[in-house]
């Protein structure tokens, strides 16, 4: 049974144990338990996963029945040398992926657990005190036992990482707008960030479409006379005899 004894620049340092009588513990999978236990397993098994990133600031990245241990009554994580920082591109995507493991497995079981989004919720949720996650905890499992089996959805957390995203994303360009105004010098009239921000690129468009320095040194070009038909000509003709005559 794998123990965790150091933590090193995000990587675990490793103590290999064996199981009573010298029997490996078994893996998730091959643990023979009952519903109740299985329940109980679940609640400790995501709390776990809440530690590892709220506490060693870790994302697993593969957690499945395969790499989580049972020993004596709790469960044990290993191949955690594999996990990525939080800083990690991907670190949100792994974790989304590590609850759905997580909770198929259980579901598969008979077991009623929290949606995706629910778990992913409760993992990264930095509002949930150290003390107050047991009470946060019974109040999802009785929830979860009112509402019956519940599906664990995989497309519920995309929009919303999206979403979070886009709007990071405009405010810092909106911070930019407004530190590229702090360094203009100051007119009559300033307009604010916002407005500047939705304005369209006007000054480009007036730009093309105003005549450059050397357009207007140029002498305008004469244009080609167009042919007279013989009607026309004919009748200019007439006019200069009679003028002449």
């Amino acid at each position: 049974m794998p123990e965790a004894v150091a933590l090193e620049a995000s990587c675990f340092g490793d103590g290999i144990y064996r199981g009573k009588g010298g029997w490996a513990a078994p893996r998730l999978k091959d643990a023979a338990l009952s519903d109740d236990k299985l329940r109980e397993t679940y609640f400790e098994i995501v709390t776990t996963m809440r530690t590892l990133y709220q506490k060693c600031k870790l994302v697993h990245g593969d957690l499945s029945e395969y790499n989580i241990l049972y020993f004596e009554g709790h469960l044990y994580i290993i191949d955690v040398s594999q996990s990525v920082d939080l800083d990690h591109p991907s670190a949100l995507d792994f974790l989304k992926e590590d609850c759905l493991h997580v909770n198929d497995f259980f579901e598969k079981r008979g077991i009623p657990v929290m949606t995706v989004t629910e778990l992913f919720n409760f993992v990264v949720d930095q509002n949930i005190a150290d003390e107050d996650v047991d009470d946060y905890l019974e109040k999802v499992q009785q929830k979860i036992l009112e509402n019956g089996d519940t599906a664990a959805d995989d497309d519920e957390i995309a929009p919303t990482v999206l979403v979070q995203t886009l709007d990071y994303v405009k405010q810092c360009e909106a911070d930019i707008v407004s530190m590229s105004m702090m360094q203009r010098p100051s007119v009559g009239y300033e307009p604010t960030a916002d407005k500047l921000y939705d304005q369209p690129l006007l000054g480009f468009v007036r730009a093309k479409n105003e005549p450059t320095e050397n357009q207007e040194a140029q002498p305008a070009q004469k244009t080609r006379e167009e042919p007279l038909d013989l009607q026309t000509k004919c009748s200019l003709e007439n006019k200069e005899e009679d003028e002449s005559g």
